[in-house]
């Protein structure tokens, strides 16, 4: 065995290994497909060339050997595409199958025009054909190396196994047939580098892990507008997460971001922890992608912006982000994103790109202000209790969690009903009646309304009419005092 057949067939067993590697180790069955064929074509060409030149298979016949090269090229040119646009390739970059067409029809002229795979890069219509698959490969790296934070890196080893092919395929030819050596028939020295270049940025762009997987089930149209990215100007992405469970609960496909899983994940939604990796802000765009194509009209929420700042830097991020808006457009699916925990100069430039903008309240604040319009100051000590007793810190406090302050306000009332009688007793309750009436009449609203409405914190405290002696005799008695402790009791049966 020659020097050249050892390096091929030794090209070939590594194509097969990274063949097998990203077939087990991919998320975008797209791309493990273009992936696929792209490698088994320099395989099959690699394998034929050390067949033929050992004497071990017959010689491929001349139109076939063309027309897998010619399928290696194009494939080439339309992986490297798949890479730098992911998922949405197939419909917004579709042109880039046209580079097939002209295979099957320059394979079937290959005999009649006497081009053979050993003088593929000759000056004509054959040649040209392979230079343009490898030139558009190559700029399309170069492109997005100098207009993409998001993609520089990935862009710069693309280019790296693009110039391999350049330089081990047309440079390499001419150099043998300036020589006077034996072509390679079609076999690339370098398509081990650049297939291994490749499944490296496969690698590093790849999904996250989507637990439960998102079922096949016809998806139902959301509340939210579709084909939209919407922001959620919120301290703690609380509203983020209960729109998620709520599109969920209404039959539609949703996804979570984030580092941590939500206690509303089990109601369907799928969920994808970001882990900290260096390209996160890549892979939560390849994961929202890759889901939303194949869930067209879902829904994907990116809970928590800055943590992928912090991975990945702002200015990736940012970019990933308008990225994801042109995903929901061409999808006809929604994406929200929460600006929880950003900085004031990423708030202002994430409002610069002029997204649908809601900006909401704290659920805890809101539901303090309420309880404050009836049991004034003591609505913290009535919230704290409640916290308690529920092992939550106030922070933490959600719509969610409405009915089990009101059961809990409820219960403490009734201890003190064979305490506080008459007026007294008349005006608690009917503090406690007022109280629920408004704290369920906000947790019934949702994101969008909350955004358009008036916020309970920013409304002034309106003593009722009937109430104003009542309350008064009760403010200046020990009645107050006793619901408190009241509160605390439970707190003691809740332990």
């Amino acid at each position: 065995m020659n020097l050249s057949s050892a390096a091929i067939l030794a090209g070939v067993a590594v194509d097969a290994w990274l063949l097998a590697f990203i077939a087990i180790r991919g998320r975008r069955p797209w791309l493990q497909a273009t992936y696929a064929a792209c490698c088994l074509a320099y395989l099959a060409l690699g394998a034929a060339f050390v067949g033929t030149t050992e004497g071990v298979l017959a010689a491929l016949r001349n139109d076939v050997a063309l027309g897998i090269l010619l399928l290696s090229h194009a494939l080439t040119a339309i992986v490297v595409l798949g890479l730098i646009h992911g998922e949405t390739l197939p419909r917004r970059r579709s042109v880039a199958f046209l580079l097939l067409i002209p295979v099957p029809l320059l394979a079937y002229l290959a005999p009649i025009e006497g081009w053979s795979a050993a003088a593929a890069y000759e000056g004509n219509v054959l040649g040209g054909f392979l230079v343009v698959c490898l030139g558009i490969a190559l700029a399309e790296t170069v492109y997005a190396r100098y207009s993409s934070r998001l993609l520089a890196a990935h862009s710069f080893w693309l280019g790296v196994g693009v110039i391999a092919l350049i330089v081990a395929g047309p440079v390499y030819a001419y150099e043998l047939e300036f020589l006077g050596a034996t072509s390679l028939a079609g076999a690339n020295l370098a398509s081990p580098i650049a297939l291994a270049c490749f499944a490296l940025v496969a690698v590093q762009a790849d999904p996250f892990p989507i637990a439960p997987r998102p079922s096949k089930r016809q998806t139902k149209p959301g509340t939210l507008p579709a084909s939209d990215a919407i922001v959620f100007e919120e301290i703690r992405p609380k509203y983020a997460l209960r729109t998620a469970h709520e599109e969920s609960s209404g039959g539609r496909p949703t996804l979570i971001l984030g580092r941590t899983p939500p206690a509303m994940a089990a109601s369907g939604a799928g969920f994808a922890a970001v882990l900290p990796v260096r390209h996160a802000s890549l892979r939560a765009l390849t994961t929202a992608s890759e889901f939303l194509a194949g869930s067209r009209g879902g829904l994907a929420v990116v809970e928590d912006l800055a943590d992928l700042s912090a991975l990945s830097e702002w200015p990736p991020t940012i970019e990933a982000v308008v990225r994801l808006r042109h995903v929901a457009r061409g999808t006809g699916s929604t994406v929200i994103f929460s600006t929880s925990r950003l900085t004031d100069a990423e708030r202002r430039a994430l409002r610069d790109l002029r997204f649908t903008w809601w900006s909401l309240p704290d659920p805890a604040r809101e539901i303090e202000a309420i309880l404050a319009q009836s049991f004034g100051n003591g609505a913290v000590r009535l919230l704290a209790s409640f916290g308690r007793a529920h092992g939550l810190r106030q922070e933490e406090l959600t719509i969610d969690h409405v009915p089990a302050l009101l059961d809990f306000l409820t219960r403490a009332v009734t201890e003190l009903s064979g305490v506080v009688a008459g007026t007294a007793g008349h005006g608690l309750r009917a503090q406690l009646e007022a109280a629920a009436s408004r704290l369920r009449s906000f947790a019934a609203q949702g994101a969008e309304e909350v955004a358009r409405g008036k916020w309970p914190s920013r409304i002034a405290s309106e003593a009722h009419p009937d109430l104003l002696v009542t309350a008064a005799e009760y403010w200046r008695g020990k009645e107050m005092d006793e619901l408190f402790a009241a509160a605390e009791l439970i707190v003691e049966d809740e332990k």
